[in-house]
Formats: structure tokens, sequence, C-alpha cells
């Protein structure tokens, strides 16, 4: 009977943390080793783990100092014994009969790997209501890595990591660059190039928490410049192939990862305090202006073109009317009170 290695990294979730295992646990599919990496958490989330790894023998825990997710994901890597691995963030949950699915697909058309559907929740829960799924099987890794960069122009969530279900033997010389975020780009990329077969199913199995104070909505700060290094390193691993079409879909990644940036500043601001916000303005700009073609002829939605070029002409042309239409909001709010 195959095995289904799950890790989860956890730090400072005490809050969402028994949502999380619950899905795991309550999965109609029952033959799992859950990797539970305490990555150095200071709250209560050490304790909650070591409860959960007292009633139930699937669990196994690790407690490490805090090196980050990717630290953390490894170290889960490094004592996974199982046929398939997934991963689970500790503030997200899994819909009840994910593996299961996922199981019966990659052993009945035999792929290396399931990408199912991902949401963004904001409440404490969320149910897929679908009954019937569609699916699509992509082989050879140059169709499996053209698939990847494209969705990657046009979707939230294509590069994720806990959106697809692996044969372990993918990883068995690929690891998580630790200390860095963004880390799922090229990461995934390593093993998707190892892929022989992907299926594709529309079935929601991965549910992502927002909640009022997301990362995805903290100002511009000096980590997110690992976007461009991981795009980067897209770039170089594309190169070693023989695939013009997937050198240029790295080449459109890093250039977007220079639009995400900016547009992240415009809507955001800044976090970090100590840094030169003209320099680092000026330097993204001026890299985002010399691969304006590039981005334009690209598949990406309109609306994003539109920001682009506005950017491009004059950062303030997409920062103005964002600081406006907030502090218009503000007064609004105020006015209702």
């Amino acid at each position: 009977m195959d095995k289904i290695s799950i890790i989860v990294p956890v730090y400072n979730t005490e809050k969402n943390l028994s949502r999380c295992i619950d899905s795991i646990l309550s999965q109609t599919y029952q033959n799992l080793e859950v990797i539970l990496v305490n990555d150095g958490s200071s709250d209560g989330s050490g304790k909650i783990i070591e409860r959960y790894h007292k009633l139930d023998n699937r669990i196994k825990v690790i407690h490490k100092d805090n090196g980050g997710i990717s630290s953390a994901r490894n170290a889960g890597l490094d004592i996974a014994s199982g046929d398939f691995v997934a991963f689970v963030d500790s503030d997200d949950w899994i819909e009840h009969d994910i593996y299961e699915y996922c199981l019966e697909l990659a052993k009945s058309s035999k792929s290396d790997v399931v990408d199912y559907g991902i949401v963004f929740v904001k409440g404490k829960h969320g149910t897929s209501s679908k009954e019937k799924h569609n699916t699509s099987i992509i082989e050879g890794n140059q169709e499996i890595l053209k698939d990847y960069l494209l969705r990657g122009q046009t979707e939230k969530t294509p590069f994720s990591v806990c959106r697809k279900f692996y044969r372990l033997h993918l990883f068995n010389d690929v690891r998580f660059p630790a200390g860095k975020i963004n880390e799922d780009i090229a990461t995934n990329y390593k093993v998707l190039l190892k892929a022989k077969k992907l299926i594709k199913t529309d079935k929601v199995g991965y549910y992502y928490f927002q909640d009022s104070i997301s990362t995805t909505r903290n100002g511009f700060r000096k980590r997110d410049f690992d976007l461009i290094d991981a795009s980067k390193e897209l770039i170089t691993l594309a190169e070693e192939t023989q695939y013009p079409e997937i050198k240029q879909l790295a080449r459109i990644k890093l250039a977007r990862s220079y639009f995400s940036l900016l547009a992240k500043i415009a809507f955001y601001g800044f976090e970090d305090k100590d840094i030169n916000k003209t320099s680092i303005i000026r330097e993204l700009t001026n890299n985002l202006r010399t691969h304006y073609l590039l981005l334009i002829r690209a598949p990406i939605p309109a609306n994003r073109k539109i920001m682009i070029t506005m950017l491009c002409i004059n950062f303030k042309l997409l920062d103005m009317p964002i600081r406006f239409y907030r502090k218009a909001n503000k007064f609004l709010v105020r006015r209702n009170d």
C-alpha cells in the first residue's frame, strides 16, 4: 500500500495549526506519514505538535532552530519515507479526499506529478462543491516545463509546491534554497525537469488562508529581491536545456519579477525603513524598461501590460492614483463613522 509523506513547516501558527493538522489526519486515504517541523516557534505551536504526536503514530516531529520555510521543508524531506510527497503550510488546510484522489490519478495515468486547484480563503472554512473534475495530461519534460512557465504569466500561484503531489524520488537530489523567500520557483523547475508525465486537475485540493495581515500585503522588504535571484536562477537552469521556448519564458519570468516588485511598492509602499527608496525604484524601473518589449509581446493579461507601460513612463503614474484612492477611501470611512 503506497505511503504518502506530508511535510508541514510550522512557525508561530498556534491559532490555525490544529485546523491544518486535522485536515491532514482526517484524509480519506489513511496510509500517511505526517512530518511536522517546528521551525523554532516562540508561541504554543511546539506544544500543539507534541499533543498530536502522542495521539497519532503516523506523526513524526522535528524541533529545530529557526531557519525559514525552506530549511524546514528540507528537514522533512531528509526523513520522508513515502512513495509520494506533498507539502502543506501550517496556516492552510486541504480538502478531505485530495490525497486519495491524487494517488488514484497518479497511478492510473502513471504520472510523476499531480497538479490540483488552490483557492484563497479569508474566512475560517472553505470547501469544494464540484463533483465532476476535468483532467489533462502533459507528457515530456519540455512540455511540462513550458506549461509550468506559461501558467506563471496568468495564474496567481503556479509555482507553489503546495498545489502539487509528487513521487518522492523526484526530490532525491533536490532541496529548497535555505534562507530564501520565493523558494518554490527554481525548486519546482528542477523537480519538473525530471518528471516524464504530469496530470492536471481542476479539483480544489488546497485552501490558502489569507488573514488581515497577510504577508502578501506587506510593503517592500530587502528580502523581496530574492524574487529576482530566483528568477535569474530559473534563467540559468533554462539555458542548460535545448528548448528555445523554455529559455524565452524564463526571461519573461525575470522581467515580470521587476514589474511585480515595482507594483508591490506602488500598492503597499516600503516596510523596511533603512533602505534607499529612490534608488530601489530607479533600479527596478530601469530593469523594467529594458524588458518592456519582451513583456508587451508576452502572453500576459492586458491590464498588466497597461500597468507595465505606466510604470515604464513614470513610477508616479501608478503610485499617485493609488495614494489618492486610499486617502479618499479613508476620508469616506471617517465620514460614515
